[in-house]
């Protein structure tokens, strides 16, 4: 619908269907400025090649396990567990070739990280591997607040 307004000006509603989803956020409940690390995949070309760079992050930087996680088909996520702040969050993820940019960015705005935890319709979570280290992890799943959003991206590309 379309209506035309003063001064050059209109106004568009579109509608489009939309789902409820629970995300878990980066933030942690009690310490609103320590982060875990979360990743965001799409369109994953090669799953070897994702946990190559996954392992020499995870030496780069020092970090505890990592865990590799399909949500949906050529869909990942990867969970780390370790305190950070969201300035280290970020060069952490921007060190990452595969991370999907709009996820990327949408975070930076955000000043937090959100991956659905809630699987699209058909689809189960995965785990692919454990990525194991002996660095200790500071932060469990049980610290991280959890969002309740409504999408419209029922499965589509989100790379940019």
């Amino acid at each position: 619908m379309k209506i035309n307004l003063p001064f050059n000006y209109q106004l568009r509603l579109y509608g489009s269907k939309v789902e409820q989803r629970v995300g878990i956020c980066s933030q942690h409940i009690d310490r609103t400025d320590e982060h875990c690390l979360l990743w965001d995949f799409d369109n994953v070309e090669s799953e070897s090649d994702l946990i190559v760079t996954l392992l020499r992050l995870q030496t780069k930087y020092h970090l505890p396990n990592i865990y590799v996680i399909e949500s949906s088909l050529d869909k990942l996520h990867a969970y780390c567990f370790k305190g950070c702040s969201f300035r280290e969050v970020i060069h952490i993820l921007s060190d990452t070739p595969q991370i999907d940019m709009k996820y990327l960015r949408l975070g930076m705005a955000r000043g937090y990280y959100t991956l659905r935890v809630t699987p699209r319709e058909g689809d189960s979570f995965r785990l692919i591997t454990t990525l194991a280290s002996f660095i200790k992890e500071t932060i469990t799943p049980m610290d991280l607040t959890v969002n309740n959003y409504i999408t419209t991206n029922l499965g589509g590309s989100n790379n940019a």
